[in-house]
């Protein structure tokens, strides 16, 4: 059986060693946040008239808390691969260049929640896949 977090460490070196924000073990670790919805929104921090690709993440990395989402391969492959061939293009003609993984978790999030009423289908569905 393998480790579920196997992924979690693979992500969080290729985030340390691709990017300039801090994103060490220690601070996925030890960093307690509050709850999404407790925490007020945050206004930002560049002026309209940059470039998107210049005016950075909507949040800051001190905002996210972390957990674990399980899937199967199979499902997971499917979200990279729509991501890669359908979010990322879009980002670009947007002119979005620097997106970052918190930034796609969080929209993800966001998208699921405005479609959660779906969930006990899909799961449902699942099931009977089975």
């Amino acid at each position: 059986m393998s480790n579920p977090f196997d992924d979690l460490e693979s992500n969080e070196t290729e985030d340390t060693e691709n990017k300039s924000e801090p994103n060490s073990s220690s601070n996925t670790a030890t960093t307690t946040q509050t709850e999404p919805a407790q925490t007020e929104s945050v206004q930002e921090t560049t002026t309209k008239s940059e470039p998107p690709e210049e005016s950075g993440p909507g949040f800051e990395y001190s905002e996210v808390r972390q957990k674990p989402l399980y899937a199967r391969d199979k499902t997971w492959d499917e979200l990279e691969d729509k991501l890669g061939i359908r979010v990322t293009p879009e980002l670009r003609r947007m002119e979005i260049r620097d997106e970052e993984t918190r930034e796609v978790h969080d929209a993800l999030l966001k998208v699921a929640l405005d479609h959660i009423d779906e969930v006990p289908e899909q799961i449902l569905a699942t099931r009977e896949e089975s």
